[in-house]
Formats: C-alpha cells, structure tokens, sequence
C-alpha cells in the first residue's frame, strides 16, 4: 500500500466572496496523497466552517486515519469505505481520502474513475456563475467586466433586505435564468413567499436554494406546498440519506462531494432524491480544478450544476478544468 501525505494549499480569490454567512479573500483547502512508486492519486479537502470543520480539526482527523491505517490495508473502494467510516472523520476530509484512494486506483488499473464507480461518463457541463453579496452600485460593472453574458444561468446570493433590488439591477444587465441562494437568511415562509411574490411572475427563477435556517422542519412544510418555484436543499443535508423528510420539505436538493463525503455517498444521495421524485444539483464549495474535475466525473443524471469555485481563483494550481461559454471541460479534451 503507498503512503498518504497531506498538505494545504493557499487559494487567493480574485475578489472577496461574500454570503449572508460570511467574507473571505482567500481559502485554505488541503491535498490528500496517496503515492506508491509513480502511481499517485490526489483528492481535495475543502473545508466547512458553517459544519465546524477547521484546519486544526482536519489535520488531528488526518492523523487519526494514518494512525489507525496500520495494521490494516485497503484494497477497495469498499474496504476502505468501511474503514473511514469507523473513524468518523470531517466530511470534508473524508471525500478528500475517498477521492484520492480512487484516482489511486484509477492510476495503478489505468482505467477511468467513471468506469471504477460503474457510472456514465460525461466530457463537458454547463454550469451556473454566482455572484456574491455586492453593492447594487457595482453589479452592471461586475457582470461586465467579468463576461458573465456567456452564462445561461447565474446564481444569486441574496438576503431579504437587498435581495430585490439585486435581482432587478441584474436583470437589467443579463437575459439568462436566475437561481437564488439565501444561506438560511430568511425568517419564516411567509417573507419567503412575499419575497418571490415581489420579485413577480415574469422573473426566471429556477430555483431557490436554502432560504430558511436548517432546523425550521415545519416552515419548510408550508414553504415546499405553496412556493410557486422550486425550494433547494443545501445546508439542510449534508452527508446523511436523502428520505421522505426531504421531499416533503423540497423539490431539489444540492449534493456537494465536500459534504456528503465522498464519490459514493454522493451517487446514493442522487439516486434516493431521484426514486423520491426530487430534483438534483451537483454544486461546490470554493475549490481548486482537482475539486472540480472530481465532481464533474460523477456528474451523469443531475439537473443542474454549480461548478464554479474554481473561476474564483486567482491562480489554480492545478488547472484541470477549462471553460468556454459557460461549458466546463476536462482541459486534456481541448
């Protein structure tokens, strides 16, 4: 078996990231390794503070697996499934050891990671852009001077006080569909609904992502019955099963590898929320190309997808993934 390293990596954004939660101007994401002779697989660690997860936790975590990794040894996706799952590890750093034990395999067996989880593969997406929280003042220049006319979709963060006048100054300035995403900055359904009602008929919202806090079970109930766009999950699942509590709350829910912790809790989300009816988005979290490249090899079957955290970045370091009109590829198909 080879030997697993861990390292972080600075991520210098290239403009502050703002949310109802949060501003950040850089993101320190971690490598995991795993290396045995030339062969080598890699997986990414992007942390979430909202689930507690920080740097000293995911390096005390990291250490928890090596230390137990020995006497035993994996050979399987499978073995070492059951393996980590003992241990409890963040789910962050859980898909990050997942992800690099995969693309491990996948270097030794010379076979691609679609074939090794016995998915579809799919070569390009169309993914959404999201602005952040930004002045009204400066959203025509930032859709400018960004390019983002050559999005069909863009994801709006948003909180109850400014929101509608976001959504008014962006359609002025792009024809294409919206998707709000309120990081649980709303109160109650009723502000919701006024909200969308205000917003009105004519404005193309796909969806609208996480509008209440996680633990307002039965707000979502009124809210899921009587919104007349579709409600999104995100914050409220992280790495648990999709069940009937969430079909009822939602219509979609939004699967990111960071949260469910790894490739194959993600499918089994996407399959359970599609024998409930449910739509599914494949999103990110801010993320280097080897974040993104994972995601989009699992990426058959999704709605949508948010696949942006890497064109955030100043300089990514590993530039596995390109875009052109809103169409992401893996940059060795170019």
């Amino acid at each position: 078996m080879g030997q697993w390293k861990i390292r972080e990596i600075d991520l210098q954004l290239k403009y502050p990231w703002k949310t109802a939660d949060y501003t950040v101007t850089n993101k320190k994401n971690f490598i995991i390794s795993i290396r045995n002779g030339e062969n080598i697989g890699e997986g990414e660690v992007a942390l979430n503070h909202k689930f507690g997860e920080t740097p000293d936790l995911i390096y005390t975590s990291f250490e928890k697996f090596t230390a137990a990794r020995t006497p035993p040894e994996v050979t399987s996706i499978e073995e070492l499934i059951n393996f980590v799952d003992e241990l409890e590890l963040p789910s962050s750093l859980r898909f990050g050891i997942e992800s690099a034990f995969v693309h491990y395999l996948a270097s030794i067996s010379e076979k691609k990671v679609s074939k090794l989880l016995g998915i579809k593969e799919i070569n390009s997406i169309k993914t959404s852009y999201s602005l952040p929280i930004l002045p009204i003042e400066e959203i025509t220049s930032f859709i400018n001077d960004h390019n983002l006319h050559r999005f069909k979709a863009l994801k709006l963060k948003i909180t109850p006080a400014s929101g509608l006048e976001t959504i008014r100054e962006v359609r002025k300035n792009f024809s294409g569909n919206l998707r709000l995403d309120a990081n649980e900055s709303f109160s109650d359904s009723k502000q919701v609904l006024d909200f969308l009602e205000a917003a009105g008929d004519d404005c193309p919202i796909e969806f609208f992502e996480q509008p209440l806090s996680r633990t307002s079970h039965d707000e979502y109930l009124s809210l899921c019955e009587n919104s007349p766009v579709d409600i999104m999950a995100d914050e409220s699942i992280t790495s648990q099963d999709v069940s009937t509590y969430y079909s009822e709350r939602f219509h979609a829910i939004n699967v990111k590898l960071m949260k469910a912790g790894g490739y194959l809790r993600a499918l089994k989300q996407l399959k359970n929320a599609r024998e409930l009816g449910m739509k599914v988005m494949l999103g990110c979290m801010v993320e280097s190309s080897l974040g993104i490249s994972s995601a989009m090899k699992i990426a058959h079957n999704f709605d949508y997808f948010d696949l942006d955290g890497f064109m955030f970045l100043k300089n990514d370091p590993f530039n596995l993934v390109s875009e052109e009109n809103g169409r992401l590829f893996f940059s060795h198909l170019q």
